[in-house]
């Protein structure tokens, strides 16, 4: 009877339950993510993804269901989902219910790895977009269902371009620049840029990823944004200056040179149009109708902070 119990001992495999984590995966562009409540914060940490109480360090919550290290994090607007996605062979996309801390949906389409996940306006929609090489694939995910709405090539050329960033913004305008039920998003990366739109009801492309005219403006785009009016997208790049496209004419308006080590964020300030511009070494912020004149130089501009790293 000892043998026979130290044998069925010997098979069970030992574990070790995981406590708490120190770290995150800063390398990455899109790694760590405030929830609106105000209190959490959720960042990936290579496989697990985190969910931190910033006011309890102790209180750690591990999402464990990726196989592989997670490349993009995502929150709903509301905080109600999250969304992550991981690189490798199983290049799965997973939502989270946040309240119950459970495994919401897996999406199992992309091959390679996934560059980027984000919620729609009224989190109804998730996008998410494939690595380029190695996929190269955009879905568009029902968050009623969990099942896809529709489906594209994110880039035209995959030997020169790739998808580094995506942002939604609201509901499309007609020619009158009234809402329509359609949504629209758009996305950018290595010498491209591009803009889409979406109608939900039957998961066609009105708009399927039309390039904007940038003419000379050749750029690696790093992060998006667009403005309150939904009227103008912000587009920042590894040189360092924003990029101000016309959404109507989607032609490029305007640029401005923020910083020499590239843009790494970006945001809009909603009470008074202000472009905020997050660099390796500056925060800049200005607004966006005053973009002929170098950041630096910039009369108007509020702020810019030499960050001590």
């Amino acid at each position: 009877p000892i043998a026979s119990s130290v044998g069925a001992m010997a098979d069970i495999e030992p574990t070790m339950e995981l406590e708490h984590a120190i770290g995150f995966s800063g390398h990455l562009r899109r790694c760590l993510v405030f929830h609106p409540n105000g209190r959490d914060m959720v960042y990936a940490a290579g496989g697990c993804l985190i969910v931190a109480d910033m006011l309890d360090p102790h209180n750690q919550v591990f999402l464990r269901g990726h196989d592989d290290f997670i490349t993009t994090v995502d929150v709903s607007p509301s905080g109600r989902y999250i969304a992550s996605g991981q690189r490798g062979e199983n290049a799965d996309v997973i939502v989270w219910d946040f309240e119950e801390k459970r495994l919401l949906y897996r999406m199992q389409s992309h091959d390679a790895g996934v560059a980027v996940v984000a919620f729609s306006h009224d989190e109804k929609l998730l996008l998410s977009v494939g690595v380029t090489p190695g996929d190269n694939r955009l879905f568009v995910w029902d968050m009623a269902s969990g099942l896809m709405n529709a489906q594209s090539n994110a880039v035209q050329s995959v030997d020169s371009q790739n998808t580094m960033c995506a942002v939604w913004g609201g509901f499309f305008k007609d020619i009158k620049r009234r809402d329509t039920s359609n949504y629209m998003f758009a996305t950018a990366g290595k010498k491209s840029i591009r803009i889409w739109c979406l109608d939900p009801v039957n998961g066609a492309w009105p708009v399927m990823g039309e390039n904007f005219t940038a003419h000379s403006h050749i750029r690696d785009y790093t992060c998006l944004a667009f403005s309150q009016d939904r009227n103008h997208l912000f587009a920042g790049s590894t040189t360092g200056d924003v990029a101000c496209f016309q959404i109507k004419s989607k032609s490029l308006a305007s640029s401005k040179l923020c910083t020499q080590g590239g843009i790494e964020s970006l945001m809009v300030l909603p009470s008074d149009e202000k472009v905020v511009s997050f660099g390796r070494n500056l925060i800049s912020v200005f607004p966006f109708h005053h973009m002929n004149t170098p950041c630096r130089k910039q009369a108007l501009c509020l702020l810019e902070v030499e960050m001590v790293l």
